[in-house]
């Protein structure tokens, strides 16, 4: 089969992107593949020297050529905004990497100042009343938007979706009822490598031996619950002094606990920034303990989590949603509610003075993932998921898309788009400040311009 992948890839700092790259010799060995990306020269790699990458418009002039189509799709918008309007003409098997996709949707229609296609799209999957008595409250950031995945906008003009969770095929159903649905098992692809440059790690970070080494590791949102993370550690800080809480991965510039962190308020927590894969292996090898907390869910598995699960760290999940079908004796489950903080404290001092339970739950882990979690078994699985419904009709033809992304009129558009960014430049002016404000606004107007701007695909 000639399979068509369309994606971000590296060097974007998207799991996303990584875990294509992760995957794509696996599916290598089940079919022929091209790579498709938006309009950015990927970093000179193995994968980009192995496989011929163009960009997604070149896709589109020439889908005719492929057998089958594989599209990764998130929740980022500027990573992901030229899959979505691929998909929408050339339909295809999508992998839902999170399945909360109402962000995506209303960036996408406030880029275009276009309220009318959200409208439609919240329509579609939850019907005109729902929308009638919603919608306002979404708007004015007053609503829950958890309750509104919209991951059915994205299943109905799709051949065929690909899950990573009984969660998160459970969002696609309930808003797509009839549409074909694949749940893989997210692979690790970790495995026998090169060995993890310790040393170097902490001669760099300042890692003393002999320190008991919490870490967490991934995109800092607020759904990950750092706030918590940190409270709990202090009691564990104040019994051990000799630990250390240690946070690595991109983070959100709206979230006050990092900008905390990097003045030092919190004793023995420091955060390391984005790491290098290398730096990831060597933090993952000297961790005894791991954190991987996470309310709200966008219905997305962490390559993080497997990895820590993979390579037999002990790791703290929150017991909820997708997390939940871990067996119990495979991870440190904690529960959401007013004991949260405390229940995540006691879990770490019992784990800190018992080495045998470490290393049974550790053990545990690297049985299970080496056991359940394959990149064979994945590649084979979605590689004839892709062949059984590679001609398979879309729920919504592309056409029928097209009606319902179809643009307000420009004067609307315009009203509505200066409406909703004035109370957003409002908000933040009322938060940060004028300076603060301003700066951010250019910074975001350079990222856009700079996004824009045609680049070279090899």
């Amino acid at each position: 089969m000639k399979l068509a992948c369309i994606g971000p890839l590296r060097p974007s700092r998207t799991g996303v992107a990584d875990f294509t790259e992760n995957l794509l010799p696996f599916l290598a060995d089940r079919c022929e593949i091209e790579l498709f990306t938006d309009g950015y020269a990927p970093s000179e790699s193995p994968i980009s020297q192995r496989f011929p990458v163009g960009d997604i418009g070149e896709f589109i002039r020439s889908a005719f050529r492929f057998d089958g189509v594989l599209y990764q799709m998130g929740n980022h918008y500027r990573y992901h905004r030229a899959v979505f309007e691929a998909l929408v003409r050339v339909p295809g098997v999508v992998m839902l990497h999170d399945c909360v996709l109402n962000q995506f949707f209303g960036k996408y229609a406030l880029e275009r100042g276009n309220f009318g296609t959200f409208r439609n799209l919240f329509e579609l999957c939850y019907g005109r009343q729902t929308a009638e008595s919603e919608l306002a409250s979404f708007w004015n950031a007053h609503g829950d938007p958890y309750r509104f995945p919209m991951a059915g906008a994205i299943a109905r003009c799709s051949r065929g979706t690909i899950v990573m969770s009984e969660y998160g095929k459970d969002i696609v159903l309930q808003e797509a009822r009839e549409t074909p649905v694949l749940k893989v098992n997210f692979p690790y692809f970790g495995g026998p490598g090169a060995p993890a440059p310790v040393n170097d790690f902490r001669r760099k970070f300042n890692v003393p031996e002999g320190a008991f080494i919490v870490a967490s590791m991934g995109h800092m949102t607020p759904a990950k619950r750092i706030h918590v993370a940190v409270d709990a550690f202090q009691e564990l800080s104040a019994k051990y002094s000799n630990s250390l809480f240690l946070l690595a991965g991109e983070t959100s510039s709206r979230y006050p606990v990092i900008d905390r962190i990097r003045r030092g308020s919190f004793p023995n927590v420091v955060y390391l920034g984005y790491l290098t894969k290398s730096e990831l292996d060597a933090l993952m090898a000297v961790a005894d303990v791991c954190i991987n907390l996470r309310y709200p869910s966008t219905g997305e598995m962490s390559n993080a989590l497997i990895d820590m699960l993979g390579c037999g760290k002990v790791v703290v999940v929150s017991n909820h949603a997708q997390f939940t079908e871990f067996p119990d004796d495979v991870c440190i489950k904690i529960n959401l509610g007013p004991r949260e903080r405390d229940d995540l404290a006691s879990e770490l001092l019992k784990l800190a003075s018992d080495d045998a339970r470490r290393s049974s739950v550790g053990e545990a882990a690297r049985s299970y993932i080496a056991s359940e979690h394959s990149p064979e078994a994945a590649a084979e699985a979605i590689s004839q998921f892709i062949a059984e419904h590679s001609r398979s009709e879309p729920l919504l033809s592309p056409g029928a898309m097209k009606v319902l992304l179809a643009p307000d009129a420009p004067m609307k558009r315009y009203k509505q788009a200066f409406a909703y960014n004035r109370k957003r430049f409002s908000s933040f002016f009322n938060e940060y400040g004028l300076a603060h404000t301003m700066r951010t606004a250019i910074e975001r107007m350079r990222a856009r311009t700079n996004a824009k701007s045609p680049k070279a695909c090899g």
